[in-house]
């Protein structure tokens, strides 16, 4: 038997998504003290109906699809449904209406359409991008990164704009310009979670800039050491975050080979950073090097929670740290590494 009434405390959000790849779609409700996870199905025309107890805390909806390879959220607002059209394949172009940030945030793409289609073809078509590809990539990231910024620009008082600067600009290579942004919010929106939540990333992001006092750590590698940050003592050291299925990862890239060949671990040492979670895998590679790596895995985790501490959200990612644990650099670019290091050990 099934019930059904109107009520303003219950979260409705419908949609008709075309080019659906699996019928399965993954929804996560995130309020300020928990998270929920729950699925649902579309139908044959790509259609979905969620509903939910709407409480105050409710902050944010995700969907996952297409065998959780896409996502798109949704900011519910009480008492008012939310209605999700467009292509699938597409989901930073899908408009979703209902409640104030969404609508706002539905304005901001079409105005950017033309420059998130781009930008999307472009990732689907190049599985991998080669350099011109890669430039034209990083122009329509821009591309986007400026209309956003025009559009917080004239809505300082709205909470998509809020949305948007989580969005496009919490690179914590880039605090200063997040902070800059950041300011541009009227001080209406101080107490809203999403801007509180930015100027906490701000804050933890600080922590591993250049200057800055390494976070503390304590791990154990694959041989069953552990390693803390009193472990390098009176000598530089690099922490190289990487992954083994990460072609621009790999130590030779990174000038790792060069730097642990030329210097002693006396003077400088080399911890790495593993997201690869089997350490039979990596010892049996570690075996094949002439160079005896100081590997730390996953398969306790603490690979992720290192990953954490310093704030590393892309691959890869190396801190080069001095003998008072400063951070003296943070870079993805093995030369500018190996230039930095050699300045340094002169």
């Amino acid at each position: 038997m099934l019930f059904s009434c109107e009520n303003d405390t219950v979260c409705k959000i419908d949609g008709n998504l075309s080019n659906i790849e699996d019928l399965t779609l993954y929804v996560i409700f995130e309020s300020a003290e928990s998270v929920m996870i729950d699925t649902v199905l579309f139908n044959e025309k790509g259609q979905f109906n969620v509903f939910h107890e709407h409480d105050d805390d409710l902050h944010v909806v995700t969907f996952y699809y297409n065998d959780r390879n896409l996502w798109f959220s949704v900011y519910p607002e009480q008492g008012k449904p939310v209605h999700i059209k467009g292509d699938a394949l597409y989901p930073d172009l899908l408009q979703i209406k209902g409640g104030r940030i969404n609508d706002k945030l539905s304005q901001f793409k079409k105005k950017a359409a033309p420059i998130l289609k781009e930008l999307a073809d472009l990732q689907h078509n190049n599985a991998s991008l080669n350099g011109e590809s890669s430039m034209q990539l990083s122009t329509l990231k821009l591309e986007v990164r400026k209309t956003a910024e025009d559009f917080i620009s004239k809505n300082p008082k709205e909470a998509a704009s809020a949305v948007l600067i989580s969005q496009y600009f919490t690179h914590t290579e880039e605090i200063e310009q997040t902070e800059a942004i950041l300011s541009m919010l009227s001080p209406e929106l101080n107490d809203h979670y999403l801007v509180k939540n930015l100027w906490k990333e701000i804050e933890k992001a600080k922590t591993t800039q250049v200057g800055a006092k390494a976070p503390d750590f304590n791990v154990t590698n694959i041989y069953g050491q552990t390693f803390a940050s009193d472990s390098f003592v009176n000598k530089h050291y690099i922490l190289a975050f990487t992954a083994l299925w990460c072609d621009l990862c790999q130590t030779e890239v990174m000038m790792l080979d060069d730097i642990a060949i030329k210097y002693s671990k006396d003077s400088l040492d080399i911890l790495l950073i593993c997201l690869d979670d089997e350490p039979e895998t990596i010892r049996e590679l570690v075996c094949q090097d002439s160079i005896q790596w100081n590997i730390v895995a996953d398969s306790s985790g603490q690979s992720i929670q290192m990953f954490e501490i310093y704030n590393v959200n892309s691959l890869p990612k190396c801190f080069l740290i001095d003998t008072a644990g400063i951070i003296l650099l943070n870079t993805m670019n093995g030369e500018e590494l190996k230039q930095t290091v050699d300045e340094i050990m002169k």
